[in-house]
């Protein structure tokens, strides 16, 4: 912030509130705000509805609430003045503000230059997910026992497909097994996820099966359908366990591939196993998208590269870098 000349940054993005608070309401029914000067103490600023679960949450003591809950005492019903009052009193109504480009609603982004006018705003989209690039012990042991449990999920999964179960019920399967492993491996850990304004996210462990032609869509909910011998199935799991996530995804075969189908496969797998060669400390993502893809072109499938080989993982199970 200080080398952007930054005076402070403004977060309402779910992901990034969650990311410099560590409070996750689930549901985002109001703006949850967090004000992080460069100098002094963040603010966490929640309706009052909010209060009691952001202060049994949040690492940041400076707690501000507007709107009206019960005898709460609040600094006001709109949020947009109690962020007015908040940077008043840091001094800040005339600063260089970072906001989020990327997540805000054209409506927020207007009301926010509106209000506060003697401000100017940069863009502190990238900053943010710079900064959450890096993961430190903790998180990282957190997108551990998320995959962990995304493994528990894909072995249920496999075994539902291997008894040619349809996509919902490999998909219930493999919820049910996350579940259980979650209450007796992790019990004390929280596996919501970041909701909206218009629905909470009580439980993120999913899972969703797509199978023969299916596998097109990419990402839809399963159906009723059956694999048959000959079909590849889609397996795609996602998890969170205190806010950091996992995803595991395979492809698997039913009974007897065709040739063509096996060439495929088989030559997906080398191409797969070649790049994560070239995986390195100090490598960058074109390096490893030049691997595969040079890989894909001496296979005879440079035309049916993906978008991307792959993508972070964090407070998201599609982080960037992708």
């Amino acid at each position: 912030m200080r080398a952007r000349g930054m005076d402070a940054v403004i977060c309402l993005k779910p992901q990034n509130t969650f990311y410099l608070s560590g409070f996750n309401p689930i549901i985002y029914s109001h703006p949850v705000v967090v004000v992080l000067p460069v100098e002094g103490e963040p603010v966490l600023l929640v309706h009052a509805l909010r209060d009691d679960h952001a202060r049994a949450s949040s690492r940041i003591r400076d707690i501000r609430l507007f709107g009206a809950w019960s005898t709460k005492r609040t600094m006001g019903p709109d949020w947009l003045q109690a962020l007015e009052t908040i940077l008043a009193e840091r001094a800040l109504l005339s600063g260089r503000l970072g906001i989020e480009f990327d997540f805000l609603p054209v409506g927020v982004a207007e009301a926010l230059q509106r209000r506060l006018t003697g401000a100017r705003f940069e863009d502190a989209s990238g900053l943010l997910m710079h900064a959450r690039f890096v993961k430190d012990g903790a998180e990282i042991e957190r997108i551990r026992r998320a995959a962990f449990l995304a493994d528990r999920g894909m072995e249920a999964a496999l075994a539902a497909v291997a008894a040619r179960r349809s996509e919902r019920e490999v998909s219930v399967a493999a919820m049910a097994a996350m579940n259980q492993a979650w209450v007796a491996r992790f019990p004390d850990a929280e596996v919501a996820d970041f909701g909206s304004p218009e629905g909470g996210v009580m439980n993120g462990l999913w899972c969703y099966c797509l199978i023969g032609e299916r596998i097109l869509l990419n990402c839809d909910a399963p159906t009723l359908r059956t694999p048959q011998d000959g079909d590849l199935a889609l397996i795609v799991i996602w998890t969170v366990v205190d806010g950091m996530h996992a995803e595991n995804e395979r492809t698997v075969a039913v009974g007897e591939l065709g040739p063509e189908q096996r060439r495929m496969y088989e030559a997906m797998l080398r191409i797969r196993a070649e790049a994560a060669s070239a995986l390195r400390p100090g490598a960058t993502c074109a390096q490893l998208d030049g691997a595969a893809g040079e890989i894909s072109e001496r296979l005879g499938y440079g035309a049916y590269l993906p978008g991307r080989i792959g993508h972070g993982l964090g407070l998201g199970p599609h982080e960037h870098p992708s």
